[in-house]
């Protein structure tokens, strides 16, 4: 059902327009921003400041076998993975889960080979699997994850009321959102089942790129989404929760289990070879949220490398390639034939170097402008006034998140009726579109890291945004307006759960974007430090978690895929002070080895 992703080149732009950030450190005396590189970094992460690795044609070809994945159909006999493996695993994994997914509600618990058998039975026992239950597992990933509530959530709550209640009206919202869980909106709640799906096809390429292609993941969500389906395998839940170590605690704070791969070694040739493994790796921990569109939404301040437009294009048979890609993971996820599975997925391309594409831009930004303009008018002032316009001025520091600068921008979604002819749940059918925009996006970055030309950073890069979705849900909530699908599917009732703009550029976004997640004294209001392996990630040992590279009090400070030293350094060659961190020193076998 899934076909092959293939290379689509890239054409650069011409000699004189080609750039590459050229970040430096503040001088002596000079005010730091976000364009210069941080003084140093402590950080338990994975991942630091990275940049990409450009990858040959023929590399990118094999890189993208991972677009189209099938589930293995046998483990067989080999060594057991080491602890760094398991690391790097995990970094590609629950750690970073491509990068989108700065809201701290994924944990991973990992079984031993001792434990592996007990839970293949539990497995066994799931209605509505993906595929097979297989026999040999050297380890079991057991994902869990909790509501997403953040500090955006709790300003959603002053969202929406009419001035002469609010005082009523907001403390009901507040209590009855504690003791029941309810949401201000609909599409937070989606982002719970959009993350499961991101990361889920996430564990499927670590467990490869990992092991050097020697291991698989046979990974299961479906018989987790959707309160039919949990409803059926509540038992069946219950002990693989239990089996994780799940305590009631942790249950009355809305932790269960999302996801569930057993990973092992598989047979034959491997899907790619070890040292393109390497590679691989360390680039899908360079690739991260690219913003800014040189010449079209810098801000003043910004370098001149930023300022000026290059003539660049993503081609019409990369385009192809995205849907190829979403196609694919539909088909993997939903287990439906491959016409129905991809007209689940409702696609909006905009084209945005076309006039109709221009048009289309313009409507959606005024209509997402015009909303948040909704919202700040309609703030209680009694709460906002207290806290020195704070609410009022978060709301409009938003609109720089609604930029839609890009070549090309993708309005993904679904709708809940064609989902439930399918035979799917709307969480499944949820987590599904969130796998097809993870492919989507690394075809995109893949692709954007072949054949650059030298003075280069890339040659095209994504961001993934839940933003437009989430303010045009509250337009839809509150200030009755269509869901942003409507325009280009008037016969449906379609659900928009996310944003992906496609930028063909040389130039890599602002250090400081990625600062925002490794440094506490900068990051931002509403996005959480990226983790390390000790805070979201245990091993099951004699029945007890233990969390993953702590020994005492000594934490992780080794940067996966090291070894390929893509660290950001600036013009002269000097690196950022703590950047290329230190490898791991306490005992490296695993408990269970």
């Amino acid at each position: 059902m899934q076909k092959a992703v293939e290379v689509v080149p890239i054409p650069p732009p011409p000699t004189s327009q080609r750039r590459a950030r050229e970040a430096c450190f503040a001088a002596e005396g000079e005010k730091r921003n976000r364009y210069h590189l941080p003084t140093d970094l402590t950080s338990h992460s994975p991942i630091g400041y990275r940049t990409r690795l450009p990858m040959m044609a023929d590399e990118t070809r094999e890189a993208l076998r991972l677009l189209s994945l099938d589930r293995p159909t046998a483990f067989v006999a080999g060594p057991q993975p080491t602890e760094s493996e398991l690391f790097e695993e995990l970094a590609l994994g629950v750690l970073s889960s491509r990068q989108s997914t700065n809201f701290r509600g994924h944990r991973q618990v990992t079984l031993g080979p001792a434990d592996a058998p007990r839970a293949a039975e539990l497995l066994q026992r799931l209605d509505a699997r993906e595929g097979a239950v297989l026999d040999g597992a050297q380890l079991v990933h057991i994902g869990l994850n909790r509501p997403y509530r953040t500090l955006f959530t709790w300003f959603l709550t002053f969202v929406g009321h009419r001035p002469g209640t609010s005082l009523l009206t907001v403390p009901y919202r507040a209590v009855h959102k504690r003791r029941t869980g309810a949401v201000d909106i609909p599409s937070i709640a989606y982002l719970q089942d959009l993350h499961v799906g991101i990361w889920a096809d996430a564990m499927e390429r670590a467990a490869v790129v990992a092991s050097g292609g020697r291991r698989r993941a046979n990974v299961f969500m479906r018989p987790f989404a959707g309160e039919e389906t949990r409803s059926r395998n509540a038992e069946v839940i219950r002990q693989i929760e239990d089996l994780a170590g799940l305590t009631e605690a942790e249950r009355k704070a809305g932790w269960s289990v999302a996801t569930v791969a057993q990973v092992g070694p598989v047979g034959g040739a491997r899907l790619l070879s070890s040292e393109l493994c390497r590679k691989v790796g360390a680039n899908l921990l360079a690739f991260r949220s690219e913003r800014l569109q040189p010449g079209i939404n810098a801000d003043v301040h910004a370098p001149a490398v930023y300022q000026d437009r290059q003539d660049m294009d993503l081609p019409a048979g990369l385009a192809q390639m995205v849907g190829r890609a979403s196609t694919n993971a539909m088909c993997h996820w939903s287990g439906l034939d491959r016409q129905r599975a991809g007209g689940l997925l409702l696609l909006e391309r905009v084209d945005v170097l076309t006039d109709d594409g221009k048009q289309r831009v313009r409507a959606l930004r005024e209509e997402l402008g015009a909303i948040t303009n909704d919202v700040v008018k309609g703030l209680p002032l009694w709460a906002d006034l207290p806290t020195g316009r704070q609410l009022s001025k978060s709301a409009k520091r938003a609109r720089r998140a609604f930029a839609l600068a890009g070549q090309r921008i993708y309005i993904g979604g679904f709708d809940r009726e064609d989902a439930a002819a399918a035979g799917l749940e709307e969480a499944q059918a949820i987590r599904c579109v969130g796998a097809a925009a993870a492919r989507a996006a690394l075809t995109v970055e893949l692709t954007g890291v072949t054949d650059v030309p030298d003075g280069c950073d890339m040659l095209a890069g994504i961001c993934m945004m839940a933003g437009p979705v989430n303010q045009n849900d509250i337009g839809k909530q509150f200030y009755g307006y269509d869901d942003l699908l409507k325009p280009a599917f008037p016969d449906k009732d379609p659900t928009s759960l996310l944003v992906i703009t496609m930028k063909a550029k040389t130039v890599a976004d602002p250090i400081g974007n990625e600062q925002q997640l490794l440094d506490a004294s900068r990051k931002g209001a509403l996005v959480d430090l990226r983790p390390g392996p000790h805070e979201v990630a245990d091993l099951m040992v004699d029945g007890e978690r233990r969390p993953f590279r702590q020994v005492g009090e000594e934490y992780n400070h080794e940067r996966a895929f090291g070894d390929l030293e893509n660290f950001v350094c600036d013009p002269q060659g000097r690196e950022i002070p703590g950047n290329r961190g230190v490898r791991w020193t306490a005992e490296r076998s695993l408990p269970w080895a």
